[in-house]
């Protein structure tokens, strides 16, 4: 960051403002917020066709929304073990199993962090162990009701809705088998 720069610090986040020179030699002011890397995952049951979505209070945009279970990673921590103690602290289930479906940057016009997704097939009953900055409940739902809301606007969170697609089209692999 070159002399001029702003930084700002939050609970989870810096955000920093500085000058950058582009690969063509222009020079610009940068806005960049750095967040830790992510993951979600979408609990699916298979036979029932069913997903298990959290309804949870998001104090950034002051409502309520459907989405999976998701969090941040500890330092040194792998995504698929992040997407494992996420989906049990706060939808209160354990994946079987985690099939990986995507990883990439949320926002990289602005911001570092960077997501991995997966799908939990079948989860095992665990115990929720929600954080005290969560307020959320589960609410388990037929695939096509969800993708039926998400195409309603019901849902807005992209990482939900990019997992609901994945799951439709897991379940027809598996049918294809």
């Amino acid at each position: 960051m070159e002399s001029g720069g702003i930084e700002c610090r939050g609970r989870r986040v810096v955000f920093k403002s500085y000058m950058e020179v582009l690969p063509n030699g222009r020079k610009v002011r940068v806005d960049r917020v750095e967040f830790p890397d992510s993951v979600a995952v979408l609990p699916l049951y298979t036979a029932g066709r069913e997903v298990v979505l959290l309804r949870q209070y998001r104090p950034s945009i002051g409502r309520w929304i459907l989405e999976a279970p998701a969090g941040t990673l500890k330092p040194g921590e792998p995504p698929e073990e992040a997407a494992r103690r996420e989906l049990e602290e706060e939808a209160g289930l354990k994946a079987a199993r985690l099939v990986r479906v995507a990883a990439g940057y949320l926002a990289p016009g602005y911001s570092t962090e960077k997501m991995t997704l997966y799908i939990a097939p079948d989860p095992l009953e665990g115990e929720a162990r929600p954080e005290e900055h969560e307020v959320l409940t589960t609410v388990k739902m037929k695939l096509e009701e969800a993708m039926g809301k998400a195409e309603k606007g019901e849902i807005e969170d992209v990482k939900t809705i990019l997992l609901l697609l994945a799951a439709r089209i897991y379940l027809e692999t598996l049918q294809q088998r």
